[in-house]
C-alpha cells in the first residue's frame, strides 16, 4: 500500500459513512478546539488562528497519529505493551480530557489560569487531548484501515504497517484540522457569538466533559454502539 492511500482513507473517512465512527471524537474535538479559541478571544485582544489554533491543532496531531498508530501496529512490543494496559490508560485518558473541560470552563475564572493562558500552555493540553483521544478511539475498520492492520499485525511488517497507521492518523486528524478550523473562523465572524463569548465557551467546555465521564465510567464501548445503532 502506498503511504498517499493510507493518507486519504484517513482523510476520506471523516466525510463519509465512516464519519458515525468518528463521531466517538469528532464532536468532542470541534468542541474542544473551538472552546480554547472562545477561551483566547475573552482574555486577548488579537487571538491570531496561526498562533492560538493552528499551533494547538500540530500538537494534538502529533499526540493522536503517534498513539493511535501504535495501537493498531500490534506486531510492534510496544504496541502490545499499550494495548495490554489500555483499560487503564483509557481511565486515564478519561481524566485529562475531564481536567482540559475543566480548564476551558475555569479559564476566566481563575487568575492563576488566565495569567498563563499561551499558545505553549495550550498546545501542551492539545499533545494531552490528542494522546487521549487516541486511547479512547475505538475505531470502525475501514477497507483501508483493515488492510493496514493486517501488514501491521506481522512481526515482519509491522514497522511498514505503523507507518501506513501513521498516515492514516494524519489523514483524520487533517480533516479534524480542516473543520474545526472552519468552524473557529465562522465563531470569528459571528457578532452574536463573540458578544456571547464566555456563555458559548461554557457551553463547548460542558460537551468535552462528556467523554471524560464515558471513558472514566468505561461506558464509551456502549456510547460507539448507540451511534452505530444508526447504521444497522
Amino acid at each position: 500500500m502506498e503511504i498517499s492511500t493510507a493518507l486519504w482513507g484517513g482523510f476520506s473517512s471523516f466525510f463519509s459513512i465512516w464519519q458515525v465512527c468518528l463521531l466517538q471524537i469528532s464532536p468532542f474535538y470541534m468542541a474542544f478546539i473551538a472552546g480554547l479559541f472562545l477561551a483566547t478571544a475573552g482574555q486577548k485582544d488579537d487571538p491570531r488562528i496561526g498562533r492560538w489554533v493552528l499551533l494547538p491543532f500540530l500538537a494534538y496531531t502529533a499526540g493522536f497519529t503517534v498513539f493511535y498508530s501504535l495501537l493498531v501496529a500490534s506486531g510492534l512490543g510496544i504496541s502490545r505493551l499499550l494495548l495490554y494496559n489500555v483499560s487503564d490508560l483509557r481511565l486515564i485518558s478519561g481524566i485529562v480530557i475531564l481536567l482540559a473541560g475543566l480548564y476551558i470552563l475555569m479559564v476566566d475564572r481563575i487568575s492563576f489560569l488566565s495569567r498563563n493562558h499561551t499558545p505553549l500552555l495550550l498546545s501542551a493540553l492539545s499533545l494531552s487531548i490528542g494522546i487521549s483521544f487516541a486511547l479512547i478511539y475505538s475505531p470502525c475498520i475501514t477497507p483501508t484501515l483493515s488492510e493496514i492492520m493486517g501488514i501491521a499485525s506481522q512481526p515482519q511488517t509491522a514497522v511498514e504497517g505503523w507507518r501506513l497507521a501513521l498516515m492514516y492518523g494524519v489523514g483524520i486528524c487533517a480533516a479534524f484540522g480542516v473543520t474545526g478550523i472552519t468552524l473557529v473562523l465562522l465563531l470569528r465572524r459571528s457578532g452574536v457569538v463573540m458578544q456571547n463569548d464566555r456563555l458559548i465557551k461554557n457551553i463547548f467546555g460542558i460537551i468535552v466533559l462528556i467523554p471524560a465521564l464515558l471513558a472514566i465510567t468505561g461506558l464509551m464501548r456502549h456510547f460507539k454502539a448507540f451511534v452505530l445503532g444508526f447504521l444497522v
